[in-house]
C-alpha cells in the first residue's frame, strides 16, 4: 500500500465541482467586464485547437461570486471523452502547501517548534552526514522543521539531478522501471536517513522530498496516518469532497488522464487510469 508515499506523485486530486456551491453573478456586479471575460474561452480553445493542451477548465470568482466558469477540450484524447466542469485532476506538488498547512496547524497547537531538529521526531535523521567533495562530513547543525518547509534541509529529490546523493536516492527509493521500492513514507524516511545530505542545512534551496518527510513528521506528532489527519482536520471541515489520495470507484469516471507532447510534437496519453501510479 502506497497511501502514505510520495506526495508529489499523485498525492491528491481535486475538482472545481464545489464552485457550483458559490453564487453566480454578472461580472459587472463585482466590478468586472463581461466582454473581457468572454475572451477567455476562445483563447483557451485556441490552445486545444493547436494541440498545445488536451483540455482546460477556467474559473474566476470575485467577492465570493462566480463570474466565469467554462471548460474546453478533452479529458482523454484517446477516447475523445470531453472535459467537464467537475472533472478530477492530479494536483501533484500542490499537495505541498496542503501538507505544510496541516503541519502549521500542529505548530499552532504547540506540538513542536519550527526550530526543532527534525531528528527529535524522526530519529532516522539523527547524526546524518553531509557529502562534500565525495567525503562525508559532519553537518553544521541538524536540519530543522522550518528548513524542511523551505526546501533548505539538505535533502534532494533523486529524480531531477544526477549528483552522488541523487543517485543514492534513486537506488534506495525507486525501481528502474519507475516504481517505488518503499511502501510508506515511514520506510522512505528510514532509507533517506542512511544517505548523506546533499549540502549543509540552511545554505541552499533545493526542491526536494522535504514535504514528504514533513508528512511523516505529522504522522508521528499527531498519532494518525497522514491521509486520516488531512481528511479529518482539513478536507471534511472545508467540504473538500473531491480531494483525496486515492480516487473512489464512484468518481473514477471523472478522473483525467495525463498527456504530454511526443518527440514528433503530438499530445499523447501517457498515464491511463488503470496504469496510473498511486501512493497506496
Amino acid at each position: 500500500m502506497f497511501r502514505k508515499l510520495l506526495l508529489v506523485a499523485l498525492a491528491c486530486t481535486i475538482s472545481v465541482a464545489n464552485a457550483d456551491d458559490l453564487k453566480k453573478a454578472k461580472p459587472e456586479s463585482v466590478g468586472m467586464s463581461s466582454d473581457r471575460l468572454e475572451l477567455i474561452k476562445p483563447y483557451m480553445q485556441a490552445y486545444v485547437d493547436n494541440d498545445e493542451l488536451a483540455g482546460v477548465v477556467t474559473l474566476i470568482a470575485r467577492k465570493g461570486k462566480i463570474v466565469h466558469f467554462e471548460e474546453v477540450g478533452k479529458l482523454n484524447l484517446e477516447t475523445g471523452k470531453k472535459l467537464k466542469k467537475d472533472s478530477l485532476f492530479r494536483i501533484y506538488s500542490m499537495t505541498k502547501p496542503i501538507v505544510t498547512t496541516a503541519a502549521m496547524m500542529l505548530y499552532e497547537e504547540g506540538k513542536f517548534q519550527l526550530t526543532d531538529p527534525v531528528s527529535m521526531y524522526l530519529p532516522a535523521f539523527k547524526g546524518v552526514k553531509v557529502l562534500v567533495d565525495g567525503e562525508e562530513v559532519d553537518a553544521t547543525h541538524e536540519f530543522t522543521i522550518r528548513e524542511l518547509m523551505s526546501h533548505t534541509a539538505g535533502l534532494t529529490y533523486g529524480i531531477f539531478g544526477n549528483t552522488e546523493v541523487d543517485q543514492a536516492y534513486r537506488k534506495a527509493l525507486f525501481e528502474q522501471t519507475g516504481g517505488y521500492k518503499v511502501a510508506t513514507i515511514e520506510e522512505m524516511v528510514n532509507e533517506m536517513g542512511e544517505i548523506p545530505l546533499q549540502y549543509q542545512p540552511g545554505t541552499k534551496w533545493v526542491y526536494s522530498l522535504s514535504v514528504d518527510v514533513l508528512g511523516r513528521l505529522i504522522e508521528v506528532v499527531s498519532g494518525q496516518s497522514l491521509d486520516v489527519f488531512l481528511e479529518e482536520r482539513m478536507f471534511e471541515p472545508l467540504d473538500m469532497d473531491d480531494t483525496f489520495f486515492e480516487v473512489p470507484k464512484n468518481k473514477v469516471k471523472r478522473f483525467g488522464t495525463n498527456h504530454r507532447r511526443s518527440k514528433d510534437g503530438v499530445l499523447t496519453v501517457i498515464c491511463l487510469l488503470y496504469t496510473s501510479p498511486s501512493p497506496r
